[in-house]
């Protein structure tokens, strides 16, 4: 592949890059896998709710969602990050193809 080397290449490049580091630094990962956590908890506390058949089985899946749902609301900073880090990445990818897709301009 033949890279086209202009000012929207470099610049799309440029923002990956700080989209990666935002990922890794941020914490947008450890967010992701956050939720991913948090989300599980509720889906078995939810679970647990429909077929728990004593009160105390109840309390306990009680407890649990509620634990998910404050596991998402701490882990929502570091989410934020990760959809910025994202969105970093996408212009700098968006940057990067009109890059390649336009020529060369000849200045006169």
């Amino acid at each position: 592949m033949n890279l086209k080397w202009n000012i929207q290449t470099i610049g799309g490049f440029v923002l990956m890059a700080i989209g990666i580091i935002g990922l890794i630094s941020w914490g947008g990962i450890s967010g992701l896998f956050g939720y991913i956590f948090a989300l599980a908890m509720i889906a078995f506390g939810y679970w647990l709710w429909r077929t728990s058949d004593t009160t105390l089985k109840r309390i306990c899946s009680g407890l649990v969602m509620l634990a998910g749902a404050a596991l998402i609301i701490f882990w929502l900073p570091k989410f934020i990050s990760l959809i910025l880090a994202g969105a970093i990445i996408y212009f700098g990818w968006i940057l990067v193809r009109i890059g390649q897709s336009q020529g060369y301009r000849n200045w006169k």
